[in-house]
C-alpha cells in the first residue's frame, strides 16, 4: 500500500489544531467571551486569513478557477460550519469540554450516512463498524446526564 504521507500531515495537523480549537474555545467562553462573540471572531479571522490565500492565488495565475466553479452546495457547506460553530460554542459554554468536543466530534457517522443514502458510496464492513463504535461512544458520552454540565 502506497502511503500518502502528505494526506497523514494534513490529517493530522487538522487533529491537532481541532483539539486546540476546542480547548482554548472553553478557556475563553470560561473567562466570559459570549458565544455569539466567539462566533464573530473566528468568523474575522477566518476572513483575515483568507486574504493572504486568495492573494498567492490570484499572484500564481491570470484567472482565479475558484470563482468559476461556486456552487449552491459549497455555499450550503459553508452555512452549515458557520451555524454548527454557533451552536457548538452554545453548548460549549454549558457544558464539560471533556463531554461536549468528543461528542460533537461524532459528525461523521452523519457524513458516512449521507454518503451512504445520497451518493451511493459503499463502505466496507469495517468503516460500517467504526460508525457504529462512534455512536457508541457517542451514547457513552452521554450516559451520564449530571455530567452534561459544566461544574464550577
Amino acid at each position: 500500500m502506497d502511503t500518502d504521507y502528505r494526506l497523514l500531515t494534513f490529517s493530522g495537523l487538522t487533529i491537532l489544531l481541532w483539539g486546540l480549537w476546542g480547548f482554548f474555545g472553553k478557556l475563553a467562553l470560561e473567562r466570559k467571551m459570549a458565544p455569539t462573540s466567539m462566533f464573530l471572531a473566528e468568523i474575522l479571522i477566518s476572513a483575515a486569513c483568507a486574504i493572504p490565500v486568495a492573494l498567492f492565488l490570484f499572484r500564481k495565475q491570470d484567472t482565479v478557477p475558484f470563482f468559476s466553479s461556486w456552487n449552491v452546495f459549497g455555499l450550503i457547506s459553508g452555512a452549515a460550519l458557520a451555524l454548527g460553530l454557533l451552536f457548538y460554542y452554545l453548548a460549549l459554554e454549558r457544558g464539560q469540554v471533556s463531554i461536549i468536543v468528543p461528542l460533537t466530534a461524532a459528525y461523521p457517522a452523519v457524513t458516512v450516512l449521507l454518503g451512504y443514502a445520497v451518493l451511493g458510496e459503499r463502505p466496507g464492513m469495517m468503516r460500517w463498524v467504526g460508525v457504529v463504535l462512534v455512536i457508541i461512544g457517542a451514547l457513552l458520552l452521554l450516559s451520564d446526564p449530571a455530567a452534561m454540565t459544566s461544574r464550577k
